[in-house]
């Protein structure tokens, strides 16, 4: 099975240039790219039993011992923002971990590091997790990170020309292979009847200032950006036609990745990150001064781009890891022709819910009156079912 998830490896590999954060990225420190990876399969979606979540975590840290666990991030990205709080507030110490953010140049690297055994989580990147899994690699979906986040771009003079989905006839969209927001655009368009490079033509760029560039110069009418180059767009003087959530509402894009390897050594311990990443959820929900400043400090961004990308552009903080909405996606790779022959795909097995909604149901424990972590709870059964 392995030689199989290595060859559809090969395949995305030859398909991907950079991921949703590509060379030259606005929201790392460091030009690092986000290129081409994989997920995996799963652990299965049954709770754990026994030892309530993460005691074991805690108990160890009360005795001086922490877990370690290697997290992978591009450069000083904020993209994982959560994990990025976490972090940086100590959160993970207090939980009994001890967390190392490695950095890695590509999505490969980080998946290929977790598949060696270097690596436990990266929280970034979905579209080469879904195919990776579906040529049966060993990884695993078990949170999320962001969703939506696409936008398309357009010159002022075609404002008014190019508004959604239905004005693509005809025209041609730059765009980065793994973004997510050009895919889901893509079905849109073939489920309203046009076919590609027909009717509309996608062509793939190296990134997203390239994409930039060729809406500039008229070489494409549109095209499709994210991690936050669109205020990047912005002010090179174009326009936003659209997000990608007006037309496809919480479409997924990064999610947690990990393997069945790292989940039955350190279950405890991916619960108790869950555990600070939701509470650095809470720090951003109620605490914008604190959270942007903790950020701007960790990516030496600015403070108008920190607040972009958190709280006024497109990109959604997405704890969940949404199985329904994954499932969702992976149809919409399979109906363009994303996704390679012999596909192994299966959603029960590729994401495991049980250790997010572990780490919910702790920090419901401690603080059962929380607004937040209600309305977290009460949307987990509608994601997962």
């Amino acid at each position: 099975m392995k030689k199989l998830w290595i060859m559809g490896a090969v395949f995305v590999l030859a398909l991907t240039g950079a991921g949703c954060g590509d060379s030259g990225n606005p929201m790392t420190k460091t030009a690092a790219a986000e290129t081409t990876a994989s997920d995996g399969t799963a652990q299965g979606n049954e709770g754990s039993e026994g030892t309530s979540s993460g005691e074991s975590v805690q108990a160890n840290a009360a005795a001086g011992e922490k877990t370690k666990l290697v997290v992978g991030n591009t450069g000083g990205s904020i993209k994982p923002a959560m994990v990025v709080l976490a972090h940086e507030m100590g959160y993970y110490k207090e939980e009994g971990l001890d967390v190392t953010l490695e950095n890695i140049s590509s999505l490969n690297d980080g998946l290929a590091a977790i598949d060696m055994g270097k690596m436990d989580v990266l929280p970034l990147g979905v579209i080469p997790s879904i195919t990776f899994i579906s040529q049966g690699s060993d990884h695993v979906i078990i949170g999320g990170t962001i969703s939506e986040g696409g936008q398309a771009i357009v010159t002022e003079e075609r404002k008014d020309e190019i508004r959604g989905i239905e004005d693509f006839r005809g025209k041609t969209v730059a765009c980065v292979r793994p973004e997510t927001g050009h895919l889901f655009a893509k079905n849109l368009c073939i489920q309203s009847g046009m076919k590609p490079d027909e009717d509309v033509t996608f062509v793939e760029l190296d990134g997203f200032q390239s994409v930039i560039e060729a809406v500039s110069k008229g070489t494409a009418d549109v095209g499709f950006v994210n991690s936050g180059f669109g205020q990047v767009a912005e002010k090179q003087g174009l326009l936003i036609a659209f997000n990608i959530g007006d037309v496809y509402p919480d479409a997924v894009c990064c999610r947690q990745t990990t393997s069945k390897a790292v989940i039955a050594e350190k279950r405890d311990a991916l619960v108790s990150f869950e555990v600070a990443n939701l509470r650095a959820y809470l720090l951003y929900q109620n605490d914008k001064e604190t959270t942007i400043r903790k950020l701007m400090e960790f990516s030496g961004q600015t403070e108008e781009y920190v607040e972009y990308c958190l709280y006024t552009g497109p990109m959604k903080i997405s704890m969940d890891p949404a199985k329904n909405r994954i499932q969702e996606f992976y149809e919409v790779m399979e109906n363009n022709g994303d996704i390679p022959e012999g596909s192994v795909w299966n959603v029960n097995t590729a994401v495991d819910t049980s250790i997010y909604e572990d780490a919910l149901k702790e920090m419901l424990r401690r603080e059962p009156d929380n607004a937040e972590l209600k309305a977290l709870s009460e949307v987990f059964p509608k994601n997962n079912e």
